[in-house]
């Protein structure tokens, strides 16, 4: 990655983690990299490896074409993000009000 890719990269993740409000040692902790190194890593000071890209997109939540590219190859559905959020229960609450919602549906 060149310097301006970095750079931007460390936005994105900044940008997602502020969104998300996870500081930096939630992160760090998370992923398993020292606080110092994902500093680093916003920053655009340093690049990182495919496991450690793997461990920040579910960390986060986001995509890994976003986080490279700024883009999304395809459009992810809006409801998959919100889901992805929730606890394993509130899943299976939500999963069903969609259930229901849906139902509802076909019956107009």
């Amino acid at each position: 990655m060149t310097h301006e890719e970095l750079l931007l990269f460390g936005e994105r993740l900044r940008n997602r983690r502020n969104l998300l409000s996870f500081t930096q040692e939630d992160v760090a902790e998370k992923i398993g990299i020292s606080l110092r190194f994902y500093q680093m890593i916003e920053r655009g000071e340093k690049s990182v490896s495919l496991d450690t890209l793997i461990r920040l997109s579910r960390t986060l939540t986001i995509s890994i074409d976003y986080l490279l590219f700024g883009t999304v190859a395809s459009l992810e559905d809006p409801v998959t993000e919100i889901i992805n959020r929730l606890s394993p229960r509130q899943r299976q609450d939500a999963a069903q009000i969609l259930r229901l919602y849906a139902k509802a549906c076909e019956k107009q």
